[in-house]
């Protein structure tokens, strides 16, 4: 298959299972059973699935060291990011400002992946991210204007979500991939899992609810553990892989004008005339960043990468940029 499709495809797929987190949330929310103890079932879902998967297609042993660092990546991609936003919005901040506050992710990214990774973005990248920053506040705009209840420092915790996950997202990109990806997500799967079960277990008194077995739960579930993790987290290492930090972040500013699809189409909520700008204006916005982003030397600081310059972009192909991929990477 054409490096070119491969890229395509893992772009899309990123952008569309990254966007259906938010709607499950929201399914979430509605089920009735704590969202905490929810998130844990999840995870571990997702996790036995993965497992499965990595049974089946891999023979390959693994050490422990490869595989807690797999886990320190989750613990702050998954599990520090999802607890920081889930915790936010329990203590009374609004979903709008939640989402322009994780909305600053990319932007964060950018500005620490020059100096620690050699990943360049240029002034007209930094122009498009600006506007699909612009772009994400008119989508949440209409959020904004109430009053929220929420304690001051309830609004610091979409901030460590948002510095949980670019740390996790550096270090995911720091060094060469050494395990296969079912692994890696096995991994991370199963870090976050044990964050959100402390977290649920010190809310519920020391209990853990079981699913309920009811429609909205079960399809809750079923939306979390199939789209959101394992497509969503399963493109997301799959993207920082083959993008680096930089673009993988600029995907993000996708994301907006996604979800509002997702929720016309499951929840009748069709967005006004700032909501259609703001989704106009972050894709515009987005696509700039990604057509300008550039990468600049090895993003692996493995002791014998090659330290010669050079650069990529997403208009070139992976051998003309002289990029090749890990033995262990099947992408």
């Amino acid at each position: 298959m054409p490096n070119r499709i491969i890229s395509l495809a893992i772009a899309a797929g990123f952008v569309v299972c990254w966007s259906s987190g938010f709607v499950g949330g929201r399914l979430a929310t509605q089920a009735d059973m704590p969202v905490l103890t929810l998130f844990v079932w999840r995870f571990l879902l997702a996790g036995l699935l993965v497992g499965a998967w990595w049974r089946l297609t891999s023979r390959r042993p693994v050490s422990g060291g490869e595989v807690r660092y797999e886990m320190l990546i989750g613990s702050l991609t998954m599990g520090g990011y999802l607890l920081g936003v889930i915790l936010a919005l329990e203590f009374g901040v609004s979903a709008g400002v939640t989402a322009l506050i994780a909305a600053l992710q990319p932007l964060l990214a950018a500005a620490v992946a020059g100096p620690l990774l050699g990943e360049r973005l240029g002034r007209r990248g930094w122009t498009g991210m600006t506007l699909a920053l612009a772009g994400a506040a008119l989508c949440v705009g209409d959020d904004l204007g109430g009053e929220h209840p929420a304690p001051i420092w309830a609004y610091a915790l979409p901030l460590l979500s948002v510095a949980s996950v670019t740390l996790g997202s550096l270090l995911s990109v720091r060094r060469a991939p050494t395990l296969p990806l079912p692994a890696a997500l096995l991994a991370q799967l199963t870090a976050a899992a044990g964050i959100f079960l402390v977290a649920a277990l010190l809310a519920e008194g020391g209990k853990l609810t079981p699913p309920a077995p009811e429609p909205l739960t079960l399809g809750a579930l079923a939306w979390l553990v199939v789209l959101s993790s394992l497509g969503g987290y399963g493109f997301f290492v799959a993207s920082l892989r083959r993008f680096g930090v930089t673009l993988t972040s600029a995907l993000v500013h996708l994301t907006p004008g996604v979800t509002l699809l997702w929720a016309a189409a499951m929840f009748a909520e069709h967005p006004g005339p700032a909501g259609i700008v703001g989704m106009t204006l972050a894709g515009a916005g987005a696509l700039l960043a990604i057509r300008s982003a550039r990468r600049s030397g090895p993003t692996r600081r493995d002791p014998g990468a090659h330290r010669a310059p050079r650069t990529w972009s997403a208009d070139e192909s992976r051998g003309a940029a002289h990029r090749a991929p890990s033995p262990q990477t099947p992408y």
